[in-house]
């Protein structure tokens, strides 16, 4: 029973990472083929996602609340339900922004920044796969290494997006809404930071 119980939480932290890495690549093949007409039905079909790991997150902390032991500390399982919760919510923001700012067409920098997106939720995906078996994984610390790698990169190409976006754009009101966006687009990686950072401190606490 306690083992049933225990990978509960396991299993439920693996389908929100899941969520998380679904949103970015839905993020990546909507930008990546942007068409007006279409995206608000798309900005719908996101935010079922982000509602589908809300849901995930609410149970499992309902769940929490009648728990007298759980397989790792609770408020760990709690920091890292919300922070996986958090990178969807992330990705989320990212299309409400471009709804609500009425962007009409993608600056080319948001292809790269897609990309790394997807694969540092990808690399996320694995380190929280891993943890339910961490002390004998022998992958969940390149994992993580991988996501602040990423992370690192992101910081590079917001960056570099930023010089280009104040140095080229005359309109200030295209420049708000690109500082925001590419700012919203950043949160997405840190998001994915500060979970693979939970998951670290577990390590840490339990080696």
């Amino acid at each position: 029973m306690k083992q049933s119980r225990d990978q509960y939480y396991f299993d439920t932290m693996n389908s929100t990472a899941n969520f998380a890495k679904e949103a970015a690549l839905y993020l990546q093949e909507t930008l990546a083929s942007f068409d007006t007409a279409t995206f608000p039905e798309k900005v719908e079909a996101m935010h079922d996602i982000e509602h589908a790991a809300d849901d995930l997150k609410h149970a499992m902390t309902e769940r929490l609340s009648r728990e007298f032991m759980t397989p790792i500390e609770l408020e760990d399982l709690v920091a890292l339900s919300h922070e996986l919760d958090n990178v969807v919510d992330c990705i989320d923001d990212v299309m409400q922004r471009i709804y609500i700012y009425n962007i009409t067409a993608m600056r080319e920098d948001v292809k790269p920044l897609c990309a790394l997106l997807v694969h540092c939720t990808d690399a996320l995906c694995k380190a929280v796969k891993e943890l339910a078996n961490f002390r004998k994984s022998e992958t969940i610390r390149k994992e993580i290494i991988e996501v602040n790698s990423l992370e690192t990169d992101a910081d590079a190409q917001y960056m570099k997006a930023m010089r280009t976006l104040y140095t080229t754009e005359k309109d200030p009101i295209s420049i708000l809404a690109w500082t925001n966006l590419y700012e919203d687009l950043e949160d997405c990686f840190d998001a994915c930071e500060h979970a693979s950072d939970v998951i670290e401190s577990v390590i840490m606490k339990n080696s």
